[in-house]
């Protein structure tokens, strides 16, 4: 019996056996198998598109949270310039939406200061002090900080000795 691939019914890929469908189709369609096959491959590439894309979510928060310290640190930086550890050691300020607190602890003692090459009589006490400051913006409740060394200072009073000489002032 010979077989032969011919178009019965409009449909392509039935065989005959002497002119009569035998029933069998050839390998010419989409089965069950490969469409399942298909779904777990598309789900697979979804799981890994949505873990790709929430781990780009996450890292762009953090930039976020970052930048938002940063600032914050930046702003009070500037406003606590103005703070002398040598007369204010320990302190809390409010200002506009931002609360600023300090704590300094003396670092190197406090020395006199002379100007030009110490030919006159010392007006200032210099210390080196070690500051940790806190930050916190009220509004969105960002807290921010660090520690750093600054320079304080005080008005030597008449009574101090300087350099063997006392009750001298300028």
């Amino acid at each position: 019996m010979r077989y032969e691939v011919v178009e019965v019914r409009g449909i392509p890929g039935w065989t005959t056996a002497g002119g009569r469908c035998s029933g069998r189709r050839s390998q010419g369609g989409f089965g069950l198998l490969e469409a399942i096959v298909a779904m777990v491959i598309l789900g697979t590439s979804g799981l890994m598109l949505f873990s790709w894309l929430n781990q780009n979510f996450e890292t762009v928060s953090r930039l976020s949270d970052a930048e938002n310290r940063a600032r914050l640190r930046l702003e009070a930086q500037s406003l606590l310039s103005t703070v002398n550890p040598g007369t204010e050691p320990v302190g809390e300020k409010d200002l506009l939406d931002l609360r600023l607190r300090w704590h300094a602890e003396l670092v190197e003692p406090m020395r006199d200061e002379y100007d030009m090459g110490g030919y006159v009589v010392p007006r200032w006490r210099l210390g080196l002090y070690r500051v940790r400051f806190q930050a916190e913006h009220l509004k969105s409740g960002v807290r921010v900080s660090w520690e750093q060394l600054v320079a304080g200072w005080r008005l030597r009073s008449g009574n101090e000795v300087a350099g063997g000489l006392s009750g001298l002032q300028p």
